[in-house]
């Protein structure tokens, strides 16, 4: 039986991100981002999504020796979404509007 989709963003997730500093810039990893993905890579089918050239954001997972399944670029279905910039919908669209007027990624 294949294991659930769980979907982890790049930046600001993996990586140390501190903002748009071009292409290249793909920053080292967040201390854990191994050890974290290890454990999802037990239990599910590790999707990495970014916003980046995924051959780019490929190098850089197997450079650091990090597990995964697949980078893509396109929002799969997935069991969970693991991103820096998400917030969740619990049917109270007054609570996000509230959430977006102080919201801040936590690296900013």
């Amino acid at each position: 039986m294949m294991s659930k989709n769980i979907c982890v963003d790049f930046d600001g997730v993996l990586n140390n991100y501190e903002g748009w500093n071009g292409v290249e810039e793909l920053y080292s990893p967040s201390n854990g981002a191994k050890e974290f993905l290890e454990e999802l890579y037990d239990k599910y089918y590790v999707i990495i999504f970014t916003a980046r050239d995924v051959d780019l954001v490929e190098e850089w997972l197997v450079k650091y020796d990090m597990p995964f399944n697949e980078v893509t670029n396109i929002k799969r279905g997935a069991f969970a979404y693991i991103d820096d910039r998400a917030i969740c919908f619990k049917g109270d669209y007054n609570d996000i509007l509230n959430t977006l007027s102080v919201f801040k990624a936590h690296w900013e």
